[in-house]
């Protein structure tokens, strides 16, 4: 297993094999003992410690480089928090925007925090990119907004969102996830318009990322491989799809029914990969976190397959090399470049 390597990037991207699969019978990384009522925001950075917000009580759940067992809390001062980020120096940004319209930041090994930015809204959603520009998605207000962390002035800018919502190009309704690439460009999961917008950098205008045969309901997060192949929690329809050269597919509770068993999920909400290729999720309406270990027996005894193929990015469009993973087929081998 491998990972995009940057040294800005704080979260993790593994390099999947074409047909890679996730054991469909999950393990139950956090109950709601730990995590409170309906868990929604999460995140797991590339020592592999994880970060859970427990609404319910008012705090952050850290369990430490891939530690099993709760190791610390981050609390004080917060109230109903969305949404939680992590740097790749250990500094832990939470949303408090609830009735305090903040983000806090608590720096590496602090037991407090500081104000980091403020804004008018919850944000559910936070991002920092690898120009040190820290995101807040504004649900309420269908709108997503950035400010420099380089700067102590509380000047940020509108991102994508008009402030109304709506379902054109320029508008977002109910948008809850986001995701920034290291190419500066903006995912948006529009969740009331059942789409993934992307946002080009410095663009207002969207193009809605097209799913194939797989038809979104509600989702709610959106993240990457190291090959800038995209996953989504499709909220609504209670399952975890993703990408892949031979397109969208359903990868983890794949039933089409909500549900509480080790198979399923109940209005999932916010997905994260480990350094290992496993996927963690917030399982909502069942008050847990949920693990979705990766097969790594799933990419065995496979050849790679190199073809040429047109790919439209969004400056340019260029002809590049796509590695596909076939069973029992010989051929030349040959990297395939970040899409990203």
């Amino acid at each position: 297993m491998q990972q995009l390597d940057s040294k800005c990037i704080s979260y993790n991207q593994p390099k999947l094999c074409a047909n890679a699969t996730w054991n469909q019978t999950a393990v139950t990384f956090a109950n709601s003992t730990m995590v409170g009522s309906l868990p929604v925001g999460m995140y797991v950075d590339r020592n592999n410690s994880v970060y859970v917000a427990d609404q319910t009580n008012a705090r952050i759940q850290v369990w430490l480089n891939g530690s099993t067992t709760l190791t610390g809390t981050l609390s004080g001062g917060l109230y109903f928090p969305y949404s939680v980020f992590v740097t790749d120096n250990g500094d832990v940004y939470v949303d408090n925007g609830y009735t305090n319209y903040r983000v806090d930041k608590w720096g590496w090994n602090s037991t407090s925090s500081v104000p980091a930015m403020y804004m008018c809204a919850p944000c559910y959603s936070l991002f920092i990119d690898i120009n040190n520009m820290l995101y807040c998605l504004m649900s309420t207000y269908h709108q997503v907004v950035s400010k420099s962390l380089d700067t102590r002035l509380n000047v940020w800018n509108i991102v994508a969102g008009t402030g109304t919502a709506g379902s054109t190009s320029v508008t977002l309704y109910n948008p809850w996830g986001i995701f920034v690439d290291i190419n500066l460009n903006l995912y948006v999961a529009d969740t009331a318009n059942s789409r993934i917008q992307i946002f080009a950098s410095g663009q207002l205008n969207g193009i809605t990322l097209a799913t194939g045969a797989i038809t979104l309901l509600y989702p709610t997060s959106v993240i990457f491989d190291a090959d800038g192949y995209i996953f989504i929690t499709d909220n609504w329809n209670h399952r975890l799809v993703g990408s892949g050269p031979n397109g969208f597919r359903c990868i983890a509770a794949c039933s089409g029914a909500a549900g509480s068993t080790s198979t399923q999920l109940y209005y999932p909400h916010t997905m994260s990969f480990d350094s290992y290729g496993n996927i963690f999720v917030t399982d909502q309406y069942n008050n847990r976190v949920q693990k979705f270990l990766f097969l790594s027996n799933s990419c065995n005894g496979t050849t790679t397959v190199t073809t040429i193929a047109t790919v439209t990015s969004m400056n340019n469009t260029q002809s590049v090399s796509l590695t596909t993973i076939v069973p029992g087929i010989s051929s030349t081998t040959t990297s395939y470049s970040n899409r990203m």
